[in-house]
């Protein structure tokens, strides 16, 4: 990252005021609404990864500028890159697995405001910690970003902020696609079934995430 400003010109503030108060991720049908917390829940390979990164390179190559909170340091630049994230336009903050570390840098970066979105990444950290997190953690994010346009996003393996969220997905994978054969096999799609949380407003959607890597 060659520069990153955490105080933004006036002009650049009043530009962020036209931004539009929901953010479309057409490939999956969701709408993300700015200045809330938002949870996105899952197991392994259900799908949570690759709609932050879709969420972050939309952002990032709109000029935001994002931030990841990569708490069990499970974060890959090079897939960041070839997801189309612009690199010079995202914050990278490493935890080594510390849960407090994770939520002082999260807070941190709340205060900063500015940004379009916060990715506070739990995978990977004990359940049985993250449960003893108190309620107030969560509120105080809330409270903190509402009136911004940042997205203050969460994810874990397992529900975490409970109320504080106003919109919170549950993912699950449902099948997945190979292509080749025998021992060398190639990963080409996931079939992912996600929900909400909060509101029922109809059945399950189902969604695919399609692979196509290539070394650059």
């Amino acid at each position: 990252m060659k520069h990153l400003s955490l105080v933004k010109s006036l002009a650049h503030l009043k530009e962020e005021q036209k931004l539009s108060e929901e953010v479309l991720l057409e490939p999956i049908g969701i709408s993300l609404t700015r200045g809330t917390v938002v949870e996105m829940v899952g197991g392994a390979s259900s799908g949570r990864t690759s709609i932050l990164l879709s969420l972050i390179s939309k952002l990032t190559q709109e000029g935001e500028v994002c931030a990841v909170v990569d708490s069990a340091n499970s974060f890959d630049p090079r897939s960041a890159l070839l997801s189309g994230i612009v690199l010079e336009n995202l914050l990278w903050v490493r935890c080594d697995g510390h849960l407090e570390n994770a939520f002082t840098a999260a807070d941190y970066l709340v205060q900063a405001k500015g940004f379009g979105s916060i990715w506070l990444n739990l995978v990977g950290l004990s359940q049985k910690k993250l449960r003893m997190v108190p309620r107030t953690y969560w509120y105080r994010y809330r409270n903190r970003i509402k009136e911004t346009p940042t997205l203050f996003v969460v994810t874990a393996e397992e529900p975490v902020a409970g109320s504080a969220s106003q919109q919170s997905f549950g993912l699950e994978r449902r099948g997945t696609r190979w292509s080749g054969r025998g021992r060398f096999k190639l990963l080409r799609e996931l079939d992912v079934s996600w929900h909400t949380r909060k509101h029922s407003f109809g059945p399950p959607v189902a969604t695919r995430i399609e692979f196509d890597y290539s070394d650059v």
